[in-house]
Order: C-alpha cells, then structure tokens, then sequence
C-alpha cells in the first residue's frame, strides 16, 4: 500500500469521526467503558459465587 493511499485513508477516516456529532461519540465511548466495566463486574461475580 503506497504511503499517500495510507495518509489519504487516515485523514477521510478522522473526518468522518470530526462529522460524527460529539454527543454520539461520547455516548459510544461510555457504551464501551461501561460495557469492559460490566464484564469485568461479571467475571468478578462468578469468582466468588
């Protein structure tokens, strides 16, 4: 993959993050910090039950 290819793949891909409206990507940031944290609370219910 030529390095031009690369960069232009980047940049398109952090100017559809940019469009994305922020209160999308902070809801999904907390879907996913929610998600690992509610798996980690599960593995640590099953240890001790």
């Amino acid at each position: 993959m030529k390095k031009s290819n690369k960069d232009h793949l980047l940049w398109n891909m952090l100017k559809l993050w940019i469009s994305i409206p922020r209160n999308i990507r902070v809801a999904f940031l907390w879907a996913f910090i929610l998600g690992i944290s509610y798996l980690g609370w599960v593995k640590l219910i099953h240890r001790f039950i």
